[in-house]
């Protein structure tokens, strides 16, 4: 047997850490692998060895990839390399860049590796078959022109065709001195293709016209090949003739065929892909114009993907993308769907990532749309068996219907994403319709999200404060920090107009700081003016508290602020702090240890594990307003007060509650053992100036 060709990889990639893993994974002794770290080391490289593949990386300093690409190919014997483009991005405006550079093929990062070195010998392979067949049809022009190789003639008189062995061979029939028949020919011409060879063997025979056309033809056994035809009419002593020559194009026609399955199809779900779904999302809403009919988009995303990719690792990730296609095109009924083609399943595409796409024809019942997206999500409320793992992924779905939520590609597409996105703002696992409203809401969203990103910079936040009330001396012993934004247009707003905003972009951690410090500076001022030892609180979201500098910023801010740790308490709702609490429990110390006080918010309404309050070293429990909106005249409220006073009592904890606005309630917290209250029956929140006022006269200094 011939030993297997010698192939050279050439590698240019700045990174070595990847050159080296990329030569790790390639390690096969029919390979030569050489390195490049930049494009002008690569085209060095290249004019010396002819690398039959070269891995090009798009980003480098200096010359880029697309740069590099373009040299290459102009380089002798440029043309016959195989240049694959190697990049973080697969966005189709990328990868046609790459292509327009002259790369063969794209590989995006981060790698699969056991994919990676299958994938560079299927393509080394390929471009060596593309290159042998072009050699191959070379040397068959020139054995036809010689030696007339797979050559036939028929004499228009006679009912018989000679031929050379060649064809006998091809069709896998015997070859006699009768020579074929014309309907021992056409009944090995492939059924869908007799047509078009009959029409134009019939002009040639009638108008003495040559032909060039390519059909399919089957063997005996039932094997097709793609064989591409040449003719003349010629006229000797015997009257009329055809001469013909055949050439066989099914390495050719299966490189094409693949070559087209690479640029339409997700080679991971054998699905379309972005490409070929636009392309037939453009054709889908044309044929609905035209025929005056309904067009559904469904939009699917899986749920924290991500999170399972990083948890599990990427080929448990690319097995439930596999199983989540399958389950997607299981839901849908050939009735619900658009058939594109005959040949393969094109009415689901992966458009990109974990994001799928569904196109519903002339389908006008609202219901039966819901029927369909419910099914979807009913499924994947099953979980995932995947090499041993449980792994659970529910979906969340937007749809947008056509003609009414957009009349192109691009609005409709833009609404079924909005609409998913909402699905996704409600708690996922979902399905949602766009509509306007929900347009012009997050609308809203996108405008406060890029407001905010500015408001910073612009010193728009400010904070006000809402004193808290020793009850046994009626004065004010503290102040809870609460965030306003003094927006250029809509005026004063409080943080429930922003706040998740702020939480779903991460901006709550710029702002956080910021409330932080400015709480610190205005407090040690009140001490330092007034001299009393007045404590501030500031609330922390989840995502503050989960946040590895917290106690860096902290630290930072009572020094910076001279504040005395011992006047400010962190407020933490019982959500945050139970979300992991093998890392709280330590970072709690760490504040207690620091002088910080720590307080739960809204206490009761979340979790509610009374463990915790062992465990945790927190000092106070704040009664959420809830609680005691209603504690006079709602006896299940007012014993909830009750329990939580008894049990801060207990444990050696104080308890302050919010929300205090009458005399009936102050005196019944008060009966219960409540020392500390906060509300509007004794102040609304207020910005600093007039807290300052509050101050002066409490302390009888109107004329300091």
């Amino acid at each position: 047997m011939d030993s297997p060709p010698l192939y050279t990889v050439l590698i240019v990639d700045d990174d070595p850490v990847t050159r080296l893993l990329m030569k790790q994974s390639l390690q096969d002794p029919n390979l030569t692998i050489i390195e490049a770290q930049n494009g002008e080391q690569a085209i060095d490289l290249f004019a010396e060895h002819l690398p039959d593949i070269t891995l090009l990386d798009v980003s480098m300093p200096g010359m880029d990839g697309f740069t590099c690409c373009r040299k290459l190919r102009s380089l002798p014997k440029g043309q016959q390399s195989a240049i694959v483009m190697v990049t973080i991005h697969d966005k189709v405006d990328e990868i046609e860049k790459a292509f327009e550079a002259g790369a063969t093929d794209f590989i995006t990062k981060p790698f699969k590796w056991p994919l990676f070195s299958h994938r560079i010998h299927y393509i080394l392979n390929a471009n060596n078959t593309l290159r042998e067949l072009s050699q191959s049809r070379s040397k068959l022009a020139k054995a036809q022109a010689i030696a007339h190789l797979v050559y036939w003639e028929w004499d228009f008189k006679q009912n018989r065709i000679d031929c050379s062995g060649d064809l006998y061979r091809l069709l896998g029939i015997e070859n006699t001195s009768q020579g074929v028949s014309f309907k021992h020919i056409i009944r090995h011409i492939f059924p869908e293709d007799r047509a078009l060879f009959k029409q134009v063997l019939r002009r040639a025979i009638n108008q003495k016209h040559s032909y060039d056309i390519e059909y399919r033809v089957q063997s005996e056994s039932g094997q097709l090949f793609y064989l591409h035809e040449r003719t003349e009419i010629i006229e000797d002593y015997d009257g009329w003739k055809i001469i013909g020559t055949l050439q066989d194009i099914t390495l050719l026609k299966q490189s094409e065929q693949e070559i087209a399955y690479f640029t339409y199809y997700d080679t991971l779900t054998d699905l379309p892909n972005r490409r070929l779904f636009l392309e037939q999302l453009e054709t889908a809403i044309a044929r609905a114009r035209h025929k005056q009919q309904s067009l559904t988009l469904m939009f699917i995303d899986l749920d924290h993907f991500k999170h399972i990719n990083d948890k599990f690792g990427h080929l448990v990730g690319d097995v439930l993308l596999c199983e989540a296609a399958a389950r997607i095109k299981d839901c849908l009924r050939d009735a619900d769907l658009i058939a594109v083609s005959k040949d393969k399943d094109d009415r689901v595409a992966r458009f990109a990532g974990d994001e799928f796409t569904v196109m519903l024809t002339n389908i006008d019942n609202v219901d039966v749309l819901a029927n369909i997206a419910q099914r979807i999500v009913a499924k994947f409320e099953k979980s995932f068996d995947i090499k041993g793992y449980n792994v659970f992924s529910t979906v969340s779905i937007g749809i947008a219907l056509f003609p009414e939520d957009g009349d192109n590609v691009q609005s409709l597409m833009q609404h079924a994403d909005v609409a998913m996105n909402h699905a996704k703002e409600l708690g996922r696992n979902n399905y949602q319709f766009f509509s306007t409203e929900m347009n012009d809401y997050l609308y809203e969203r996108l405008q406060i999200e890029q407001d905010l990103r500015q408001a910073l910079e612009r010193n728009e936040f400010l904070l006000f404060y809402q004193p808290q009330i020793e009850v046994e001396t009626n004065k004010i012993i503290g102040f809870e920090a609460l965030l306003r934004w003094l927006h250029p247009t809509k005026g004063l707003l409080g943080p429930l107009t922003f706040i998740d905003v702020a939480e779903s972009t991460g901006l709550i951690i710029t702002i956080g700081e910021w409330v932080l410090n400015q709480a610190c500076l205005q407090t040690h001022k009140w001490q330092q003016r007034f001299g009393g030892q007045w404590r501030v609180s500031v609330n922390l979201s989840a995502m503050q508290f989960n946040q590895q500098l917290l106690l860096e910023q902290v630290g930072h801010c009572l020094n910076a602020s001279r504040l005395p740790a011992s006047s400010l308490e962190l407020e933490i709702t019982e959500t945050a702090m139970l979300t992991d609490v093998m890392e709280t429990i330590p970072l709690l110390n760490a504040l207690k240890e620091m002088g910080v006080g720590l307080a739960i918010d809204d206490f009761g309404t979340g979790y509610s594990s009374l463990s915790y309050l062992k465990n945790f070293p927190i000092n106070t429990l704040k009664i959420d307003k809830t609680f005691v909106d209603e504690i006079v005249g709602n006896p299940k409220d007012a014993a909830i007060a009750r329990t939580i006073v008894q049990l801060a009592d207990n444990l050696g904890l104080r308890t302050i509650a919010e929300g205090v606005e009458s005399v009936e309630q102050v005196n019944m917290l008060t009966t219960m053992g409540c020392k500390e209250l906060q509300g509007y029956y004794y102040s609304k929140p207020l910005p600093a100036s007039e807290i300052e006022r509050l101050l002066v006269n409490a302390h009888g200094m109107q004329n300091h």
